[in-house]
């Protein structure tokens, strides 16, 4: 399986802004450097999370921003 399942078990920040985060990411998924190429059309979204968990891929939260 492509998400880390022990890693999304104990997460212990807020889920619903790490979601947020993941389906931002989603969209810019062609900026993100350790994407892995042969992916692009498909499994996006397990491959964001992955990279999110592993912290491949940062996520900052401004709530001044929403």
């Amino acid at each position: 399986m492509i998400i880390p399942l022990d890693k999304l078990q104990v997460y212990n920040e807020n889920k619903y802004i790490f979601t947020r985060a993941a389906m931002c990411a989603v969209d810019k998924v062609t900026n993100i450097d350790d994407y892995p190429e042969s992916d692009y059309n498909w499994k996006i979204v397990p491959n964001i999370l992955k990279l999110t968990l592993e912290e491949k891929v940062k996520i900052e939260f401004n709530p001044d921003s929403e």
